[in-house]
């Protein structure tokens, strides 16, 4: 069976079922406290949290993930990847383990047609009602039942082979875990508890039961019994494709076949170069996949992430002996292959080909340093060895070429071995655990002292979820719902206080999509509270940030919210003018220059998208003129409320890294911009009155930033401009459109002037070198020539003093001038048969 046949078994067995299909979300994920997408869960935790409640109860998707904890043990072993396809089915307070376990034998049995008797189960060790749900739904007997407890030393967040969690605060529960049995040409008898290469697992059944802390403690329990499976993709094709493992499936052997021609080498004859290919193989595609889903190469968070990940692939076409760049075609195969089942591929073809090029080029350059390094450290360490001691490389030296250099710590050992020198692991794993501490702490979003999410979920649902109303209304009535502080919930809060405060209903934005949160004012009969910033911590949930002006303000109390108006205005303006940027940049510059960031504020924004070469004038004057052209031709601009999978099937464009309900709105404009937005715009296209670009550049590697103001505030900069250019041209005593002609002949002259001068000063310290050699005074076999040269530069000076050095035999020359500001400098020659 194919893996397009697994994908579509999977989905239709529970589409019939009543499940939802959802497709998969981007590997970007809209939960802070993830770095990337883990697991086909991932989109549904406000689900599992009872923070969103979903329109339909059960759900079953195809979920792209990565996890990079084991990125060292990939191409050692035959199993391990750092990107897989997860498919899963999802129950949202729907039904529980019965039916889970039910449908799992099912499947496996009939739609997958495993046979029953190879099939062994796991379960939890606490866990008495799964076995016996096992026992009583399906044919498995008991003897093929094992459970499996939390090993001696580990905690339940390290136990992910029998209680599952995302490694961070969030849902968690018991497993049940489905194996295959391979057969005794594979290893041992006995279950998956006593071999795991034999006995296979492929289905991952976890029933969501508690929530943990980040340290996980268990804090309580789901406000619903909830399911979340996972079966890898590559595993079941390994079973169904009967191979010996994944690279020799049809989702990756592809593309080792590729790693095979473009580095002369051969699989399945040598470990080393077989560890090579795989990594060429499986780092491949695992960047492919983050390059299509706006992740780009950078010196931290997901960034660095594909930066190893290329990196590595960089190192071990090397070490297989290939000097040529290979990157392109490596990601071409990738996409060749997959981009039929994931449409995104084909679409970022020329960003992921150009992306991960540019990265090997670059670091050609860099690998050559580190193996300098490396070099430089070996033979300091061989000069520091007694006699009859065996050399050791410095464990701080293998860290950084790991850590900067992207140099695997096995090639680290092979090289250092070849060279006769032993290296501390232990010391080695230190830097590396301190490593990943700091990881793990950034990962979490740090040890900020800001308001903990468990107060924000205290004040839902004190509040329930907040309704905005800020599509129609500039100004609610409603009450206070609560009021937030670090420390917790507030009952009143006086003046002069910061404070957080929620209401059921307002008609203030919360910051997202690039829109920043909106401005203004809340009053009591009792207080009045300035508003500053609006956002969304956590799913639902509207918070106003601010502090209290006057007054006190209490819990309960009636408050009229009302936003600034003139500054959502202008931001409206923005934001509409965004939408329309971002389809014509994607038509004039590439369809990879998708919409990586923006920040909206009053009047002005900026507009961040992939590119690999600063956008041309020629370019940027087209897009500003289209640009000005869609908002006069009076483009229709309507709202649509819709689902997800309706949105998609509109064309709809959604954003790196927002997060997006079941339910979404797609803002349409004309017939050239569709995108999932929950912002506000403008009702027709010609209120964004002008759009003028201030400015294009880089701001990291293959990352681009436009700056552009509209409204007004256009105006206003192009009245300034001009203003400019009318006093230029009062000067020059010309027309306006006469201006950059005439300062154009001005800098010709000038430079004329300039080579004039440097001629001059150059005929006159020929001359002075001339009276100078003359007035060189011996001394014993050698001359000395110093002097004080008025009015000449540095550059000068050292023309000057290199020209004497070859005008006087064993001459030592010493000028001197000074500068402009009343300092000295001094420049020394002499020549080199002087044995000084």
């Amino acid at each position: 069976m194919e893996s397009d046949e697994i994908r579509r078994t999977f989905l239709d067995f529970f589409r019939a079922r009543d499940h939802k299909v959802w497709p998969s979300s981007s590997l970007i994920p809209g939960d802070p406290s993830l770095l990337l997408t883990v697991a086909g869960m991932v989109q549904f935790k406000p689900y599992f949290l009872g923070e969103t409640t979903p329109e339909h109860p059960r759900a079953a998707s195809v979920q792209k993930c990565v996890r990079t904890v084991d990125i060292e043990n990939i191409g050692l072993t035959t199993r391990h990847m750092t990107f897989f396809e997860m498919l899963g089915n999802f129950s949202f307070g729907d039904y529980f383990k019965r039916d889970a376990i039910r449908w799992s034998w099912e499947l496996s049995t009939q739609g997958f047609g495993f046979e029953p008797e190879r099939i062994w189960v796991t379960v939890f060790e606490e866990d008495d009602e799964a076995e016996e749900l096992w026992l009583a739904e399906t044919d498995v007997p008991r003897e093929r039942i094992q459970r499996i407890g939390v090993p001696a030393g580990q905690s339940r967040l390290d136990a992910s082979d029998n209680f599952w969690s995302t490694g961070a605060a969030g849902p968690c529960g018991p497993c049940s875990e489905l194996y295959y049995d391979r057969g005794p040409e594979h290893g041992p008898d006995g279950g998956p508890a006593v071999d795991e290469t034999r006995f296979l697992e492929f289905w991952n059944l976890v029933f969501m039961q508690f929530e943990q802390d980040a340290d996980g403690t268990i804090v309580g329990e789901l406000p619903k019994q909830n399911v979340d499976t996972g079966m890898g993709l590559e595993r079941m094709a390994v079973l169904l494709q009967d191979v010996p493992n994944v690279y020799e499936t049809d989702v990756l052997r592809p593309v080792l076949a590729r790693a095979e021609e473009l580095t002369a080498s051969a699989y399945g004859h040598s470990r080393d170069v077989d560890v090579s290919l795989r990594i060429l193989a499986e780092h491949a595609r695992t960047s492919a996949f983050l390059i299509a889903d706006g992740v780009l190469p950078s010196n931290e968070a997901r960034g660095y992430v594909l930066r190893r990940l290329l990196r590595r692939v960089v190192i071990h076409a090397r070490r297989l002996g290939t000097e040529q760049t290979i990157m392109p075609a490596m990601m071409d195969s990738v996409i060749t292959l997959l981009g039929d089942a994931w449409p995104e591929l084909r679409s970022q073809s020329e960003l992921i080909t150009r992306v991960a090029g540019a990265e090997e080029e670059g670091f050609a350059r860099t690998l050559r340093s580190g193996l300098a390094m490396l070099d430089e450290a070996i033979a300091e360490a061989k000069g520091a060895a007694g006699d009859g001691q065996r050399a050791e490389l410095p464990a701080k030296t293998a860290f950084v070429l790991h850590d900067t250099y992207g140099f695997p710590v096995d090639l680290t050992l092979e090289i250092a071995a070849d060279h006769g020198l032993d290296l501390d692991r232990d010391a080695f794993a230190e830097h590396m655990e301190a490593q990943r501490a700091r990881a793990r702490a950034a990962a979490k979003g740090g040890d900020g002292d800001g308001v903990p999410v468990e107060v924000y979920r205290q004040a839902s649902e004190r509040t329930g979820a907040s309704e905005f109303r800020g599509y129609t209304d500039t100004a609610v009535d409603t009450h206070v719902g609560a009021i937030v502080v670090p420390g917790g919930l507030l009952e009143v809060a006086g003046e002069g206080e910061p404070v957080e405060v929620v209401l059921p209903r307002t008609p203030f934005y919360a910051e997202g999509g690039g829109q920043l949160g909106d401005h203004g004012v809340l009053e009591t009969d009792t207080g009045r509270v300035e508003v500053v910033d609006t956002f969304s911590p956590i799913s639902g949930l509207i918070v106003h940030k601010g502090r209290v002006a006057a007054g006190e303000v209490r819990t309960g109390q009636d408050v009229r919210a009302a936003i600034d108006v003139s500054r959502r205005t202008a931001i409206t303006r923005g934001h509409t003018a965004t939408h329309i940027l971002h389809a014509t940049v994607r038509e004039v510059v590439g369809e990879h220059a998708m919409q990586a960031g923006s920040a909206i504020d009053a009047g002005k924004f900026r507009f961040d998208f992939p590119h690999f070469e600063p956008v041309s004038r020629d370019e940027i004057a087209e897009l500003e003129g289209h640009v000005n052209e869609r908002i006069a031709a009076d483009p229709e601009i309507e709202t649509i409320e819709t689902t997800q999978e309706q949105a998609k099937a509109m064309g709809a464009i959604a954003l790196f890294g927002e997060k997006y309900g079941e339910r979404v709105r797609v803002v349409r404009i004309g017939d050239f911009s569709t995108e999932l937005c929950g912002g506000t715009h403008v009702q027709r296209a010609p209120e964004v009155g002008l759009f003028t670009i201030l400015h294009e550049g880089s701001i990291a590697a293959n990352l681009r930033r436009i700056e552009a103001v509209t409204g007004p505030e256009a105006f206003a900069f192009l009245a300034r401009e001009r203003l400019v250019a009318e006093q230029v041209a009062q000067l020059l005593k010309v027309g306006t459109d006469e201006v950059v002609e005439r300062v154009g002949g001005l800098m010709e002259r000038l430079r004329e002037l300039e080579k004039e001068l440097a001629r001059t000063r150059e005929e006159a310290l020929l001359a002075h070198a001339t009276q100078l050699a003359e007035q060189a005074e011996p001394v014993g076999d050698a001359h000395v020539v110093a002097a004080s040269v008025d009015g000449a530069d540095r550059d000068g000076l050292k023309a000057l003093a290199l020209d004497l050095r070859n005008r006087v035999p064993r001459v030592v020359v010493v000028l001197g001038s000074a500068t402009p500001d009343g300092k000295a400098q001094l420049i020394a020659a002499v020549d080199p048969e002087l044995d000084l």
